[in-house]
């Protein structure tokens, strides 16, 4: 049995220092998961916490501690088609947010060593333009995109996640993926 294998059959019986432990390997995973739905950091801050209260309470019905990352995603994914949910038709505006300029958000930068000013604009812009376009899915498509595109899971862990059958992610997936490249040569167009 391994460390994690361990940490996880603690967590399981209720040692809030191994839940602690065990949890932080997959901050990072949930936030970006959640990032990737709901692209705001505050939002995604709120997500986050939501995950992990649901986690704590509920890690007694995880199978393993080798179905946990798909379980979590699982989590991460329905809290986040809640919020969505929620949302439709409410627009709102953050107060929290950068202001940004023509060139994307105004904010001091440190350049790291490696990079020239130039590269990191480009990757920036690529990146907000990535995220643009992800954003203009249906919920259905970016959703599908996210688990497989962004957190790497297989299509049998969406399909378990979704709850939809392996065709259907399957055939998501590969629309959603079309219509990314057509939202993103759009906005490229655009520039």
């Amino acid at each position: 049995m391994d460390n994690n294998e361990i940490l996880f059959l603690k967590a399981q019986a209720g040692d809030m220092e191994a839940f602690e432990f065990f949890i932080r390997a997959y901050e990072r995973l949930i936030y970006n998961a959640a990032y990737r739905m709901l692209p705001n950091s505050c939002d995604c801050e709120d997500i986050a916490q939501e995950v992990m209260i649901k986690v704590y309470k509920n890690i007694s019905k995880c199978k393993s501690a080798t179905s946990f990352k798909s379980w979590l995603l699982r989590i991460v994914h329905n809290t986040c088609i809640d919020e969505i949910r929620k949302r439709k038709n409410k627009t709102t505006i953050s107060l929290d947010k950068e202001p940004e300029g023509d060139d994307g958000p105004m904010e001091n930068q440190l350049l790291k060593d490696e990079n020239t000013p130039e590269t990191e604009f480009i990757k920036k812009d690529m990146a907000r333009q990535i995220q643009k376009a992800i954003e203009k899915l249906p919920t259905d498509s970016r959703s599908v995109i996210v688990l497989r595109d962004i957190s790497g899971l297989s299509y049998e862990e969406i399909a378990k996640i979704t709850g939809i059958n392996l065709g259907t992610v399957k055939s998501r997936i590969a629309r959603a993926r079309s219509n990314l490249q057509k939202e993103l040569k759009i906005l490229l167009e655009q520039k």
